[in-house]
């Protein structure tokens, strides 16, 4: 679509008559700025919104060429005519080469062939405007469906629909009761709890059954963004903010504007986030890097941690002000330990899961099994459940049962049960001696794996250095025992 303003030409001469043989030429067609020197054109250049250029080569002081050259680099989309003599046409053809001449018409020139060129100009400065703007539409527009689809890729790879939370604990039922409660209003919502308890699941709960539930909701975790590209990935950026900035992007608020955005551990947000953060919170706009002005956004935030926030308060690594405004509503999500009647619809939930993830055939807990699953602490709260449940399909014999002596041993240990075929253990024949090592040493393998993440947060570097092995092989180990 081409612009619906009034084309703007700037034509310039420094023989009073060609100037306004030029003005009458156009004036009936276009809006006609004139200049009788390169200086003053320049100048007008400079504040004017000028569209094309019409100047002769030969004037004082600067040449036509070098006036083109110097417009181009403050206006790189104006389109530039020379008007030249034929002694002159050599040095024309060099600028054209160049970029820095669109066309040159030769003296004396003809009014109705100088229209003529002007138009087709203008036409091409519009369709080169037009695909710039929609090339520009199309890759906002691909931004944002790759940033929803990865929103939506990660509610299937959860499987846990936000209206299934598996749960048979009073406690979490009054959580989801709560959780129901604030859905149906704005405010800011706090999440406490440790890894692994589900904080997500109830922030997308919230989504769900709020007004907001037909538009975006966008997860983010603010310790795993690096601080130096952290107001960027927030609050977006203009094209030629810095460099490499070749064109805009939107930050998490943006894209979730209309939706809800999930601060996923903020207490591991940097200090100088921290105080943008507040600034979206309390007057819903933010600064993209580069813009000349706020943009205002629409977003729910809720907000999650496994710190103690006021403790970080106290200790000055986290922000009061922000503490304030994000503790507005808040639900603390207990550990597993403190509600155990979820383990085993957990279990059931897990079992199906993985055997349909592995297409194998369903397998079975016995109750000793469940009981010992029961009776662990779960410091890494329902996500270790549920790799110790996919570890347990994985090991397992297709349609069989799962004995207690499958339960990784560090759980065995801990709760106090000895593996089958020690002295004291239930009946049955005793497993191959080779087999039941390799199962052990995986189990024992991957427990410490499991708990070296869960002490680090999910962060694999860190667990990778506890451990006392390579980040390189501590994923490939992940990837052998199916840890996630």
């Amino acid at each position: 679509m081409s612009d619906p303003r009034q084309p703007v030409l700037l034509v310039v001469d420094d023989e009073p008559a060609n100037l306004q043989k030029l003005k009458r030429t156009f004036v009936a067609e276009y809006r006609v700025l004139e200049a009788a020197s390169g200086e003053e054109a320049f100048a007008i250049a400079e504040r004017e919104d000028v569209d094309l250029v019409i100047t002769d080569q030969k004037m004082p002081r600067m040449s036509g060429i070098e006036l083109l050259k110097r417009i181009l680099r403050i206006k790189p989309d104006v389109m530039r005519i020379v008007l030249t003599g034929y002694t002159e046409v050599e040095d024309l053809i060099h600028a054209i080469n160049d970029g820095h001449v669109y066309r040159y018409i030769t003296k004396p020139w003809d009014p109705v062939e100088l229209r003529i060129v002007v138009r087709q100009a203008l036409e091409k400065q519009a369709l080169e405007r037009e695909n710039r703007r929609l090339t520009e539409a199309l890759r906002q527009a691909n931004e944002r469906l790759s940033r929803e689809n990865q929103a939506l890729q990660g509610d299937v790879r959860r499987f846990l629909d936000a209206e299934n939370i598996v749960f048979r604990s009073r406690a979490m039922a009054e959580i989801l009761d709560s959780a129901r409660r604030v859905a149906g209003v704005d405010t800011t919502v706090l999440l406490t709890g440790e890894t692994g308890t589900g904080k997500e699941l109830v922030a997308r709960f919230i989504h769900r059954h709020s007004r907001r539930a037909g538009e975006v909701f966008v997860a983010v975790n603010c310790g795993a963004i690096p601080r130096e590209l952290a107001e960027s990935e927030f609050f977006g950026y203009r094209k030629g903010a810095f460099s490499g900035a070749v064109g805009h992007k939107k930050g998490y608020f943006q894209v979730a504007d209309g939706g809800t955005l999930f601060l996923d551990e903020v207490g591991e947000a940097p200090a100088e986030l921290q105080v943008k953060l507040l600034r979206a919170l309390q007057q819903g706009e933010i600064w993209p890097v580069g813009a000349e002005k706020p943009a205002r956004v629409d977003v729910r935030v809720v907000a999650s941690t496994n710190r103690d926030l006021q403790a970080e308060v106290r200790a000055g690594a986290f922000r009061e002000d922000l503490f304030f405004r994000l503790n507005v509503f808040t639900v603390r999500i207990p550990p597993l330990a403190e509600r155990r009647d979820d383990i085993r619809p957990l279990v059931a939930f897990f079992l199906e899961r993985a055997q349909a993830k592995m297409n194998r055939r369903p397998v079975d807990l016995s109750e000793e099994a469940l009981r010992l699953l029961e009776a662990y602490r779960w410091p890494g709260n329902v996500r270790q459940l549920e790799n110790e449940v996919e570890r347990l399909v994985l090991l397992s014999t297709e349609g069989g049962t799962i004995e207690p002596d499958a339960v990784a041993a560090y759980i065995r240990d801990e709760v106090g049960h000895p593996p089958a075929g020690a002295p004291g253990a239930g009946g049955g024949d005793a497993a191959d001696p080779a087999m039941d090592l390799r199962r052990q040493t995986d189990a024992f393998e991957r427990g410490l794996i499991i708990a070296a993440l869960d002490a680090c947060g999910g962060n694999r570097t860190h667990a990778a250095a506890r451990l006392h092995i390579t980040r390189q092989s501590l994923l490939e180990k992940m990837k052998r025992f199916g840890v996630r």
